[in-house]
């Protein structure tokens, strides 16, 4: 298996700026530091740890002494209180987070768990970005370039905290709670000093303007398919095309829903990446169900889809990347008929990417076949097929009418999804008796493209579930947003507040 040399510098010097993020009293790693960030290699292999940290982060970590990882609480959220996604009724932190009812014992567990994930990886990004500022002594662009790729972690991580936890932060609530902005290195705990969460708008401000920042020190190049996992300016663009799209939605705020739908053309329309129409694009390249592996006799799976952006590539870096996503066993959640019920018959991604799984773990139910390869798969955190949707819709809402450009878009993710001889007529300007019309049209088709790609919970939340979700609906509005951990709110004596919907 052929390594990439990003994954395989020394990662022992990973954990040295990180080590004393849960401790009390501040660190004592100056002299580390001075060497870690002195030069480029030592520093970027601390940045493949950042990014590492933003993988275990949204889609898993490793669980055991074998590597198998547990689930992406994170990337899994983006189906949980909705149709897509039910919870066993063994599964008592998921049945929690898809009725939206915590006992203490979730609060203080999944739910701390995820926070205290998030701001694990946050502290480490800005331990990079102080590292290098402070002991960089090489090339100065690519310093530049390096502290961009940690601030794109840092502001994707927070994008996803706000969509967790922001009080009401996808659906208009500027004057809500955000959540807590943390851009200095932890220097040890200092009684009477806790910071509390910042509004929304404040934190949409940040991570926009973070975005916006970095565009202009990141690579420009776009490296081959199987390369996409670093931060490059398409990156940072497809990445703020969606953090607009999902901010300017509930407000219907005309001017970022223009930027979102441009940025998300500028993708599109980058020959960097083509979209392939082929309904054989799912299972060979997207979704392939084979994981490398010479003991099983699986090939090395080294073809990816040229409409990948960016992604984990746990499928064939293993070594260094031991998470992914596994919906395989059905133990912890599985696809409901809700979800099967939403796709046209022919539809292949019904047909060949909703599977049964595992044989002998609950047989009769159904899991997804873009996590089915083994305990490694690849997690594809943005693609092609999102850019297109989020033009098609921005574009639609700006304006108020439907084009005939933004129903190509919709036409390209719909007509693939069927095989050939069995494809439904294009959708015409006639199909659609109004913009909202249409609209509905390019939410359904995000929820069957995207599924469990962590995205179908927050499209309900920020078009105040414009396509009835009935699971998410009877839940009070308030209560989309899980609750912040108590812990944070007893240890900081309600300095950081608890959200309106769980607030005693």
């Amino acid at each position: 298996m052929t390594k990439n040399p990003f994954l395989s510098l020394t990662t022992v010097i990973l954990v040295v700026t990180l080590a004393s993020c849960e401790l009390d009293y501040a660190p004592e790693n100056t002299y580390v530091d001075s060497k870690v960030y002195h030069n480029a290699k030592t520093a970027e292999a601390a940045l493949a740890g950042a990014y590492v940290r933003l993988n275990v982060f949204l889609s898993g970590a490793p669980q055991d002494q074998n590597n198998y990882p547990n689930d992406g609480d994170v990337f899994v959220l983006g189906d949980f209180s909705t149709e897509n996604l039910k919870a066993r009724a063994s599964s008592t932190d998921y049945v929690a987070i898809e009725t939206s009812e915590y006992s203490n014992t979730e609060r203080d567990g999944i739910i701390a768990t995820i926070w205290k994930q998030g701001y694990n990886a946050i502290d480490y990004t800005n331990n990079i970005i102080n590292g290098i500022q402070t002991y960089g002594q090489y090339d100065a662009q690519l310093q530049l370039q390096h502290i961009a790729e940690a601030r794109f972690i840092r502001a994707y991580i927070y994008f996803q905290m706000l969509c967790i936890f922001g009080d009401q932060a996808l659906q208009g609530n500027t004057n809500g709670d955000g959540i807590v902005l943390q851009t200095e290195p932890y220097n040890g705990y200092k009684p009477g000093q806790h910071k509390g969460r910042s509004s929304n708008a404040d934190c949409w401000t940040f991570i926009v303007s973070e975005l916006d920042d970095v565009i202009a020190s990141l690579d420009d190049k776009v490296p081959a398919a199987a390369q996409r996992i670093r931060a490059n300016k398409s990156v940072a663009k497809a990445l703020l095309s969606r953090v607009l799209l999902y901010k300017a939605t509930a407000t219907d705020n005309r001017t970022e829903l223009q930027r979102a739908a441009s940025l998300a053309k500028e993708v599109i329309d980058n020959t960097a990446y083509s979209f392939v129409a082929s309904s054989s694009e799912f299972t060979t390249n997207l979704f392939p169900s084979n994981e490398y592996s010479q003991a099983n006799g699986h090939p090395d799976p080294s073809n990816r889809s040229n409409e990948l952006i960016f992604y984990e590539p746990s499928r064939r870096f293993v070594d260094n990347y031991p998470n992914g996503m596994y919906y395989y066993s059905k133990a912890l959640y599985y696809i409901p008929s809700e979800a099967l019920s939403a796709y046209d018959a022919n539809d292949i991604r019904k047909t060949q990417l909703i599977v049964h799984g595992s044989p002998s773990d609950n047989p009769g139910d159904w899991t997804s076949a873009k996590y089915l390869g083994g305990h490694y798969d690849d997690v594809i955190y943005i693609r092609l097929s999102e850019m297109k949707l989020t033009y098609a819709e921005a574009i639609t809402r700006v304006t108020g009418s439907v084009s005939a450009d933004a129903i190509n878009q919709l036409n390209d993710i719909r007509q693939r999804a069927f095989p050939d001889g069995q494809k439904p007529a294009p959708y015409t300007s006639a199909d659609f008796a109004s913009a909202s019309d249409f609209l509905r049209a390019v939410l359904r088709e995000r929820r069957l493209e995207l599924a469990y790609e962590g995205q179908y919970r927050w499209d309900l939340m920020r078009t105040d579930n414009l396509l009835g979700d009935l699971r998410l609906g009877s839940i009070a509005k308030n209560r989309w947003n899980l609750p912040v951990p108590d812990y944070e709110v007893r240890f900081t004596k309600g300095v950081i507040s608890q959200n309106t919907g769980y607030a005693e």
